[in-house]
């Protein structure tokens, strides 16, 4: 039974009320405002109905105070019923209000309607810390810097701003964009995840603002883009970097616009999404090379997060080893197993060129190797243990054909990236420079951005 509290100087008011309502609610009464709070602090009240003007405290003044303290629906009583009272009392949070003389069956309705929206609120926010409670970053980390990063993510989550996240691959920077979009108050809608480089260049519009039935040839229904399907949730723009510039003047022109068009169609759609961007790339250099837009990088540059690579936090690699140990057993029914010591301090010494996502990978690969509980050096990729254990002729020849591909990814990446940035990311003109087929340029440059994912 929910419990009201009415408030008003007048006895014969209260008689009347408790007679009234007392069957249906658990009826309080106080004679002012200042009686009316310590009837609040002595007990769990549902909604309060007081009267405007009293002796000692005014309703105006008590619904200020409770709003201070309590998230309980007020309705004001009032003997004037002007427009101006009536926008005073709603601005300082009244749920409703009531002229004199009250008629008790419209009193019945407001209340019956500020008890049931005021359930619902209550079982909202429940349910939103139940969710919240079940959210996890999957981030682990005993770094400081990364610990501030996870201390600001609340902070950032509220202000709705658009986040870009610097960081090389593998280091988590999704995983962070996850628990913004979290705990931000977006967290019931959409998190839409793209990753800008895996979109062929001539599929673009189409998978960004979606097309309308009989667009283009092969457009046999309706498609909603990117865009749009991340209305009122969160859009995360994976390696923003590799975005063609023309692309980039379509990207600003929706943050400025906050509306698109379907390819098709002449209806704008409205907008409302958050923004969080993430590279591995130096804007700021290619700013200056011509192949990133100045005013795009100031729209998406607002709050600002750089996530250390994994070699300049090492505390976290036995941490984070012991996490997938862990979480790889329980996936494959296995009873859990251990690194030996020799074997945590080769992870340690090693300079994690793919950051999390590598660690991840290698201990994988480790518990399949593993025939034992503990994990020993044996069991461990060849390229992280590199010199710190015995090498014969056949480990050498391993490591030559490694070395050997690395030089040649490093090759063809500069050769890619120089080609790219003399022709402005034009591919066209980029293979006429290198005197080659358009073709295998393509097919190069697939590779490149292959080796980054």
């Amino acid at each position: 039974m929910n419990t009201i509290l009415f408030v008003d100087d007048e006895e014969h008011i209260l008689e009347l009320m408790e007679m009234h309502f007392s069957k249906k609610y658990n009826v309080l009464t106080a004679k002012n405002g200042i009686d009316a709070l310590t009837q609040m602090e002595n007990g769990e009240v549902d909604l309060i109905i007081t009267d405007v003007k009293m002796p000692r405290m005014d309703g105006m003044t008590l619904l200020k105070k409770v709003k201070e303290k309590f998230d309980v629906p007020v309705i004001l009583v009032t003997a004037f019923g002007s427009i101006e009272n009536a926008v005073d009392a709603i601005k300082m949070g009244a749920y409703d209000y009531i002229s004199k003389p009250v008629n008790l069956k419209d009193l019945e309705v407001k209340i019956e309607r500020a008890l049931e929206y005021f359930s619902i609120k209550r079982e909202n926010f429940e349910l939103k810390t139940r969710i919240k409670s079940f959210s996890t970053s999957g981030i682990v980390t005993a770094n400081e810097k990364m610990m501030k990063i996870l201390n600001k993510i609340p902070e950032y989550a509220q202000k709705d701003l658009p986040v870009l996240i610097l960081g090389e691959s593998g280091t988590g920077k999704e995983l962070i964009a996850k628990e913004i979009h979290a705990q931000s108050h977006r967290y019931l809608e959409p998190f839409i995840a793209v990753n800008v480089s895996a979109i062929p260049e001539d599929l673009f519009e189409s998978e960004f603002f979606g097309y309308e039935k009989g667009a283009f040839t092969g457009a046999n229904g309706q498609k909603i883009g990117k865009f749009e399907a991340a209305n009122h949730g969160t859009l995360f723009l994976d390696e923003i970097g590799d975005m063609r510039l023309d692309h980039q003047a379509k990207l600003l022109r929706v943050l400025q616009d906050s509306k698109i068009t379907r390819l098709g169609s002449v209806k704008e759609i409205p907008l409302d999404f958050r923004l969080i961007c993430a590279t591995n790339k130096p804007l700021s250099e290619m700013i200056k090379d011509g192949t990133f837009r100045q005013d795009l990088y100031y729209r998406i540059n607002v709050i600002r997060i750089e996530i250390p690579p994994l070699r300049e936090r090492p505390e976290d690699v036995e941490a984070i080893a012991k996490y997938y140990l862990k979480m790889y057993s329980e996936k494959f029914s296995e009873r859990e197993k251990v690194l030996s010591p020799k074997a945590l301090n080769v992870l340690k010494s090693y300079s994690w060129p793919g950051n999390v996502r590598e660690l991840e990978n290698v201990i994988l690969r480790a518990m399949i190797n593993s025939s034992e509980e503990e994990i020993k050096v044996r069991d461990l990729p060849d390229e992280v243990v590199g010199e710190q254990e015995y090498m014969d002729y056949q480990t050498f020849l391993v490591k030559k054909k490694v070395e050997k591909e690395k030089l040649y990814r490093e090759l063809q990446r500069k050769f890619v990236k120089q080609l790219l940035r003399r022709s402005k990311g034009n591919v066209s003109k980029a293979a006429e420079l290198a005197n080659m087929d358009r073709r295998l340029l393509q097919n190069m440059i697939k590779e490149v951005k292959s080796w980054q994912s």
